[in-house]
């Protein structure tokens, strides 16, 4: 999930630590990931994704509803229609390598902030039948809840790549790919366009200046923050308004305590009110009440306020993931701190008990495209779809680093920084073996969020909250 650009860096650097807190503040309660599909995340995410904006945005989204439905005709041309949050400088490139190939097919995209403007415009084109041909998705409750609206891609896939073009998939995409599916229902309605691992990443510069070292346990976490604090930063910013990213960190610290916890829990075998994801949820509550986020956290949003401020210098570690790979690839100016991302390093989330370690890898599909059934009356939707996700359109927009790729085998072109680069080779190695970051019932992802906001507020104990979400667990089978 992700993204923002840095138009507004300046004027963050230019206020002061309080006034640019309080300027990301949010008079809204938590955003619901149920109506949203926040990023699990941002993915999401960058992002959960909720999500924040892509970067490089520099138009207001487009009218829900804006673009043609099915086959359209813009002169000589075909066109094909496509919404989502997706980078739109990013988004650009592969358009235009795609329509460079194919002169008789114009490609219209429409870029929104993923919440509420893209959700809004989703929910109100479904309800007109006035979908694009295609739309982007997180995979899990978010796709399940326009399925109706999708068309199988199963054999559109395999007549594009071959029988076997699942090997090339990434083990927790896969996954994702039918996450939420009804019982017996083996077709994918997305397919991939991003991956993402999820992590806390650090201002290199800070823990040098206040000589502090990457924190391996839960109560170095909280010394270094208090540090980070005293010298006058933000120690960990936490837009808490926003459910993805709350989603995120308690994600991280579940699934260390066992790995695929949350998963099972999800299915049904584990119940959530387990000892394991008690004992997260009140982790979870310590980093509000020891001072590891910042003051009115439950205030805040991430982007574009966090990650701004986090470009700038002045907060010492923000939980993101690997979309923060794409801030070094954006158009310059681009603040020192940022290129080839020689000011950050990331870590995985410290141990929290004397028997965990640092961890877990968690993450999977970052951005999915999914073709509308009016999509599917377009000869031209697929095929634009499928170079997007796997083919030549892709790689025109590789240079970017938006994010880890979809498909196994991806390269990054030479122009790419060696920092970058190497960070970039450290997520990939980790992505095969990456727990699942996303939810496949609505319901049980928004009671999760209701129980991340209401024990970090202390309007409800670990154990209460969790037996409520088990509860919205028994009610969604």
């Amino acid at each position: 999930m992700k993204r923002f650009g840095f138009a507004m860096v300046t004027a963050a650097v230019a206020l002061s630590l309080t006034g640019c807190v309080s300027s990301g503040k949010s008079t809204s309660a938590a955003s619901s990931s149920s109506a949203s599909g926040a990023s699990s995340s941002a993915p999401a995410a960058a992002g959960a994704s909720s999500a924040p904006a892509a970067a490089g945005a520099s138009s207001a989204p487009a009218a829900a509803g804006s673009s043609t439905a099915a086959v359209a005709s813009t002169g000589s041309h075909q066109t094909v229609t496509i919404w989502s949050w997706f980078t739109k400088s990013t988004m650009q490139k592969a358009i235009d390598q795609y329509q460079t190939a194919h002169p008789g097919v114009k490609v219209e995209y429409s870029y929104y902030n993923y919440d509420p403007e893209f959700l809004t415009a989703l929910k109100t084109a479904a309800a007109n039948g006035t979908l694009p041909d295609i739309i982007g998705l997180q995979p899990g409750s978010l796709t399940q809840q326009y399925r109706t609206n999708l068309t199988p891609l199963n054999s559109l896939a395999a007549k594009q790549w071959g029988a076997n073009w699942t090997d090339s998939v990434y083990p927790v995409n896969l996954r994702q790919m039918q996450m939420g599916n009804p019982a017996g229902d083996k077709n994918y309605y997305i397919l991939p366009q991003e991956s993402q691992v999820l992590a806390i990443w650090y201002n290199t510069q800070i823990f040098a200046k206040l000589g502090i070292s990457v924190p391996t346990t839960l109560t170095e976490l909280v010394a270094d923050a208090k540090k980070i604090k005293s010298a006058g930063y933000i120690p960990m910013y936490q837009g808490a308004a926003g459910a993805w990213q709350n989603e995120n960190v308690f994600l991280m610290i579940a699934n260390q305590l066992k790995s695929g916890i949350t998963d099972d829990a999800q299915n049904g075998t584990t119940p959530w009110t387990d000892p394991s994801l008690v004992s997260a949820m009140n982790v979870w509550k310590s980093l509000f009440s020891d001072g590891v986020f910042q003051s009115g956290a439950l205030g805040d949003q991430a982007y574009p306020t966090g990650a701004q401020l986090f470009a700038a210098g002045k907060v010492g570690m923000m939980a993101l993931g690997s979309w923060w790979l794409q801030e070094a690839e954006l158009t310059p100016p681009i603040p020192s701190l940022v290129q080839d991302l020689q000011g950050f390093n990331y870590f995985q989330f410290p141990a929290v008990s004397s028997t965990t370690q640092p961890g877990a890898v968690v993450g999977g599909i970052d951005v999915g495209l999914g073709l509308t059934k009016n999509g599917a009356n377009n000869p031209n939707a697929f095929d634009f779809m499928a170079s997007l996700v796997k083919g030549d359109a892709g790689n025109a927009a590789l240079s970017d680093v938006n994010d880890l790729p979809a498909f196994s085998g991806v390269t990054l072109p030479s122009t790419v920084g060696s920092n970058v680069k190497t960070l970039y080779a450290k997520f990939n190695a980790q992505l095969p073996t990456a727990d699942n970051q996303r939810f496949g019932s609505p319901v049980v992802q928004q009671a999760l969020d209701d129980a991340l906001s209401g024990v970090a507020a202390g309007q409800e104990t670990a154990t209460a909250a969790l037996a409520k979400v088990e509860t919205a667990q028994q009610s969604a089978g």
